[in-house]
């Protein structure tokens, strides 16, 4: 198995736990068909404990504005790859 493709199923299983810990949610409902929507789940509260989350668990500093943008888990993935 490709050691990549270890580090990328660890680190969403990662992301998954830290998104619905943030959003007070289930881990069953916190997968990539989770909507993100700033009018419901995804307020600051829950952007700057995913932003500190990851920064602990991961190492990586996100932009806050970048993060806001997301609006599904598999777009934080891809943004937690393209700044690590």
């Amino acid at each position: 198995m490709n050691k990549f493709f270890i580090i990328g199923f660890i680190m969403e299983n990662k992301l998954i736990e830290i998104v619905a810990e943030a959003l007070e949610i289930d881990q069953d409902m916190a997968r990539n068909d989770l909507v993100l929507d700033p009018e419901d789940n995804w307020d600051s509260i829950a952007l700057l404990s995913v932003i500190a989350s990851i920064d602990e668990e991961f190492d990586i500093q996100l932009d806050g504005d970048e993060l806001a943008a997301c609006r599904s888990l598999s777009q934080i993935l891809n943004l937690l790859k393209d700044n690590s």
